[in-house]
């Protein structure tokens, strides 16, 4: 009777263990998808500000090839280009510190969960968490 009692107990513990597992891979793999969407938007980004770099570059060149003048508001309009494509990266950095304080928020909050309270203290000094059956030191059987 008292070995189904102890099973229970063991199966119990055993599935508290693995829900919070499971609920912590959900939480770093969400983590990690959202990273790298993060991510692979910020290298578009990248490539989008290199090429208007390089546009502006090239345009800038054959004006001045050709006139023998730079014209200000052209490279003024390229420029604010360039400056919107960057603000646009820094708010995907924005995003991607958002996205891992969430996480280690959620992982924190499921760690506070998952501390069991101190009910008790054994014989051998050791801490007894509540609904323990034995000592975790000594493996003395409790009440």
């Amino acid at each position: 009777m008292s070995y189904e009692r102890d099973d229970r107990d063991l199966l119990t513990i055993f599935k508290d263990g693995l829900g919070k597992g499971l609920r912590v891979l959900n939480i770093r793999s969400k983590e990690a998808y959202d990273t790298l969407r993060i991510k692979n938007s910020m290298r578009q980004l990248e490539r989008r500000k290199r090429q208007a770099i390089y546009d502006m570059g090239a345009s800038l060149y054959r004006t001045y090839k050709h006139t023998g003048k730079v014209v200000e508001e052209t490279v003024a309009a390229k420029s604010a280009d360039i400056d919107k494509i960057e603000s646009e990266i820094e708010e995907r950095r924005q995003d991607l510190d958002l996205v891992h304080t969430s996480a280690e928020k959620a992982l924190g909050s499921l760690k506070a969960l998952a501390r069991p309270k101190a009910a008790a203290f054994c014989d051998c000094g050791a801490e007894i968490n509540e609904g323990a059956k034995y000592c975790p030191e000594c493996l003395k059987k409790l009440g």
